[in-house]
């Protein structure tokens, strides 16, 4: 059933979230070869759980019982609505401008984090055209259930599962996306990690939620504010991102009180040259300057070497590794004579 099914080419995507191992469609769901098999919710096919052989941490437990019970969507819908009136922002007008910065184009795979009620993942189905896919996560049932309800579509898949253990392959996607969760998360390093393991080298990660820009910090509009909201006091969490964090970008949205983080995930750390030599008296380059240390010396040897430097017409760096380079050639020991 589930290879026939119009979500059966999403399926390339699924990975177990523990083990990482790829999955194959089975009639109930998805299985990664051994006894555990991950279910389709309800028998959707476009639907897939990831959350039951899992154990929940208790911000999981925490977040299920905000956003999982029969309620959870309405209260949901009713937060929504009073953020957008208190920052006096049309939603339709915040969600287009916002998705504007993924830089979507036609035949992209994209992935939504924490979904919710699926506003988004329908303003990206429009973006990516026939060709392309949207995954959606979230670990509310209940906010799946609620999107699925709205998007049926053969390019569009959902999953019920853990942001910290994301159930899909690394470097699959194009753009990975989240707005407005990722504080309650439970460890944002890992949340951060994980959307920057599945999106592609050259790809988009853009995430954000609360917190109140730092030039407004201490006033009586982030006091007033941060009362309403503790997560407000949060900061933008800049230090947890992956050291191949690249093009990074920072900027503050509705009334600066949340932050909006993307970068691209690059090949290691930024490229750069260690070993351009410095112009000027002192010489070397970063690398030697750094590796290639030594032990201090009196401030008029010092000044002796800067002295014997610039009568030479050398940089002090030069001017060390000759002195010091000819003093261990004689130092070395001297084979016997025959």
């Amino acid at each position: 059933m589930s290879a026939n099914s119009p979500h059966a080419s999403l399926y390339e995507a699924f990975r177990d979230p523990v083990t990482h191992v790829d999955l194959q469609p089975v009639r109930e769901g998805l299985a990664n070869g051994s006894s555990t098999a991950f279910e389709f919710m309800d028998g959707d096919p476009g639907v897939v759980d990831f959350m039951a052989p899992s154990p929940a941490s208790a911000a999981d437990e925490a977040n299920l019982k905000m956003y999982n019970d029969e309620s959870s969507t309405e209260k949901y819908r009713n937060f929504l609505r009073w953020l957008f009136k208190t920052f006096e922002v049309d939603e339709d007008w915040f969600r287009a401008d916002l998705l504007s910065r993924l830089a979507i184009t036609d035949g992209m795979k994209v992935l939504v984090v924490g979904c919710g009620l699926g506003e988004d993942v329908a303003l990206i189905q429009n973006d990516i055209g026939a060709t392309g896919q949207v995954h959606a996560q979230d670990i509310s049932k209940s906010m799946v259930k609620a999107a699925r309800a709205s998007i049926h579509a053969p390019n569009v898949c959902f999953s019920v599962s853990n942001a910290l253990k994301l159930p899909y392959k690394s470097r699959y996607f194009d753009v990975v996306f989240h707005f407005g969760g990722i504080n309650l998360f439970g460890d944002l390093k890992q949340a951060i990690s994980e959307l920057e393991r599945v999106c592609k080298i050259g790809g988009r990660v853009v995430f954000g939620d609360e917190g109140i820009a730092p030039h407004l910090r201490g006033t009586e509009y982030a006091d007033v504010l941060i009362h309403n909201n503790p997560l407000w006091a949060l900061e933008a969490p800049m230090r947890e991102l992956p050291s191949n964090a690249d093009a990074v970008t920072l900027e503050y949205l509705l009334g600066n009180c949340f932050y909006l983080i993307t970068f691209t995930p690059g090949e290691g750390f930024p490229k750069v040259n260690l070993d351009v030599p410095h112009v000027g008296a002192r010489g070397g380059s970063a690398r030697t300057r750094y590796y290639g240390r030594l032990e201090g010396v009196s401030v008029e040897t010092k000044r002796k070497l800067l002295d014997a430097a610039q009568a030479r017409g050398i940089s002090m760096h030069d001017l060390l590794e000759q002195v010091i380079g000819a003093q261990l050639a004689d130092a070395q020991p001297r084979s016997p004579q025959t």
